[in-house]
């Protein structure tokens, strides 16, 4: 009886643990494009999406008044999913209005440009430079297809040995054996992450197609900056008034372009 309550345990715990590491690291299948005849409309349009860097601070309303300022007039079209890696922000894009965290709408708006702010919890659940990599290019390309010209920030710098330590033991557990499994056992740097995402546009030859935005502008090293972030993860009040300076910014001279 024992014996077969033990085994019963064990595979119990072993249904846990492939269910937990497939849903981690597994990657997304490429989805069929919906239709979509909507038509822009007139003035500037500009999407945002991404995860809660997204959706903090009001970033989209911090956007529109810098540009404002400047003397350019938009309009922003936001959504953003708190916790989200790459994947789930590809599949977003797909997901009827009506669900929680549908990005869908923003496509329909289709707004000239459409920044994405994505890596974050990519970086920080250590699933590596591939994963990342795989799913914003998947993004990028949906952005493609409907005419929709992509803004990249890249991965932005943020604590990721403090946000580590804060981790559960499963997390932390897991967090290292992915490394293990997929680095030899070194932990991944977010140099890593962006020079992926570099090569694999340029193989790809999306390069001339996408629009890079360079996060260290606004904070090039987490440690010396740590009063633009109010957690290892997330900027404060004080980081996104620079944060969204620099994406006014990023957006002038793409107009000043034209």
């Amino acid at each position: 009886m024992k014996k077969k309550i033990l085994i019963s345990i064990v595979l119990l715990a072993g249904v846990f643990c492939f269910v937990y590491f497939w849903n981690k690291y597994s990657y997304a299948g490429e989805k069929d494009y919906f239709s979509s005849r909507t038509k822009p409309e007139n003035g500037l349009q500009i999407g945002i999406i991404g995860d809660s860097w997204v959706v903090r601070q009001n970033l989209d309303s911090l956007l529109q008044k810098k540009l404002l300022d400047k003397g350019i007039q938009s309009q922003i079209y936001s959504s953003g999913n708190p916790g989200a890696k790459t994947k789930k922000i590809y599949e977003n894009l797909f997901k009827d209005d009506t669900e929680e965290f549908s990005s869908k709408k923003v496509i329909e708006k289709k707004p000239d440009y459409c920044i994405v702010i994505a890596g974050v919890n990519d970086a920080a659940t250590h699933v590596g430079p591939g994963f990342y990599t795989h799913h914003m290019v998947m993004i990028i390309k949906t952005l493609l297809h409907y005419n929709i010209r992509p803004v990249i920030v890249s991965l932005p710098e943020f604590g990721v040995e403090e946000d580590f330590k804060n981790k559960n033991i499963i997390s932390s557990l897991s967090n290292r054996g992915a490394e293990l499994v997929l680095n030899e056992g070194n932990q991944f740097k977010i140099p890593e992450y962006r020079n992926a995402l570099s090569e694999e546009l340029k193989n790809d030859g999306l390069d001339k197609k996408v629009i890079m935005l360079n996060f260290d502008e606004v904070s090039p090293d987490y440690d010396k900056d740590r009063g633009l972030y109010a957690d290892p993860l997330h900027l404060n009040k004080q980081g996104y008034q620079k944060f969204s300076e620099f994406l006014a910014n990023g957006i002038v001279n793409l107009e000043g372009r034209k």
